[in-house]
């Protein structure tokens, strides 16, 4: 079963779903424009203020530009001669991309566009304006505030007990994307953390459950996440599907959601084995910028969903941490790959072991790498809505279209980016 497993295109794609697979030419000059005059382009407006125009291609050459012209956005035929950024994209890859079953990131992991001009740079920062056109999905504003159940601002650091008032937890989850509970597994934390470091033991390189790069310091290669978990552990199966602490947690969303054993990346651990100061090979996630978990595709369908983190080792100034970009669940949000850990709205999860943190799946967080001496270990437990057991069958995810499924060995987002760069090869 395992061996049948490998990278596939066409995992999520819109057909098993019943979406409108939308004409290029259609979509451009009938249905975007109406798009714009019903409302879109006042949410989309101020965000692209001094922005270069945006091209996108097709194989057969059919193109259309996107253009701010005094405030308001202009759609028209062929390549704009002013474009700073012109990709090529496959019909099929745009028609999944319209539906927010691919991103900017999975489009090119998955190598189904080109740039014909500029970089992944120029395109992201037009790209939470393309996803609020073709779906919906509303441009993260950091000046809105986050408002406490008092209608004050949050404290963003606050963190919680558990056994506190639900009804302020569950609050400030959904209001701010994320949670620090303190505590809520220290009863468990130590048996769990013998069972992750079990499973690590027992992980091999060249299969589904784990992914691996090399420290290049000492030359060591080692697992930096192992996935399925709890297809491989009754212990983290039963936290999953029978701890009260574990349910409690989850009913703070107020979500119908279910427990994702082997969709996705199942139960997952992240391991960081290495200080501050280390050189890792480039690996898609050995230390993880801004990103959101369903950043590949389809959390318009599997979202609102959190990450449960059972933390096993302290986490903070001392080793790598989790941040958060509070408020940013649910919307897109502007160029995070230049957005550093200062950003206004940037929140580190200081932990201890036997703490728990919630996230949203698509909340913007970030696993920088460490800035302290001490290794990291933290267990996910996902929980997602029951839609995603339809979208995605036993063992497949998103993840599926990245170079080197399957291998452990995957290449990061950058260079593959490179390598779909068209434009100055001679």
């Amino acid at each position: 079963m395992f061996g049948e497993v490998k990278r596939d295109m066409n995992v999520g794609d819109l057909s098993g779903w019943g979406l409108k697979a939308w004409d290029f030419d259609e979509f451009h000059r009938v249905e975007l424009p109406a798009r714009l005059k019903s409302g879109v382009n006042d949410k989309v407006a101020w965000d692209l203020e001094g922005v270069p125009p945006f091209s996108i291609t097709l194989p057969d050459g059919r193109a259309y530009s996107y253009a701010l012209v005094r405030g308001w956005v202009k759609i028209t035929q062929g390549i704009h001669a002013d474009a700073q950024c012109v990709i090529e994209i496959q019909e099929r890859a745009w028609q999944n991309y319209v539906h927010e079953l691919r991103t900017t990131s999975s489009l090119i992991l998955s190598q189904a566009v080109s740039f014909l001009r500029g970089s992944i740079d120029d395109w992201r920062t037009w790209a939470p304006a393309i996803q609020c056109m073709y779906s919906g999905r509303e441009i993260f504003d950091p000046s809105l505030p986050l408002l406490s159940m008092d209608g004050i601002p949050l404290d963003l650091k606050k963190a919680f007990h558990y056994g506190d008032e639900p009804e302020e937890m569950s609050h400030f989850l959904r209001t701010a994307g994320y949670l620090v509970i303190r505590g809520a597994m220290a009863h468990r934390y130590e048996e769990i953390a013998i069972e992750i470091d079990r499973i690590r033991s027992e992980s091999s390189e060249g299969e589904i459950f784990s992914w691996w790069t090399q420290n290049l310091d000492t030359e060591q290669r080692f697992p930096y996440r192992l996935m399925f978990i709890s297809e491989r552990s009754s212990l983290i199966r039963s936290l999953m599907d029978d701890d009260a602490t574990v349910r409690d947690i989850v009913a703070l969303s107020k979500r119908n959601l279910v427990p994702l054993h082997d969709r996705g990346q199942g139960a997952m651990t992240v391991l960081k084995p290495f200080g501050e100061g280390a050189k890792l090979a480039p690996s898609i996630a050995g230390n993880l910028g801004w990103h959101a978990d369903c950043g590949l595709g389809g959390c318009n369908i599997m979202c609102p969903s959190i990450n449960i983190g059972i933390h096993l080792d302290a986490a903070g100034s001392q080793s790598s941490q989790l941040w958060a970009l509070a408020g940013t669940h649910g919307r897109s949000v502007h160029n995070t790959a230049l957005m550093g850990t200062d950003h206004p709205r940037a929140v580190p999860l200081d932990t201890s072991p036997g703490d728990v943190t919630v996230h949203y799946s698509c909340l913007m967080h970030a696993g920088p790498p460490p800035t302290g001496p001490n290794q990291r270990r933290t267990l996910y437990l996902p929980f997602y809505a029951p839609e995603t057991l339809q979208l995605l069958g036993r063992f497949q995810s998103f993840e599926q279209v990245l170079p080197g499924y399957g291998t452990g060995d995957i290449p990061s987002l950058d260079q593959v980016a490179k390598e779909q760069t068209t434009h100055g090869i001679s």
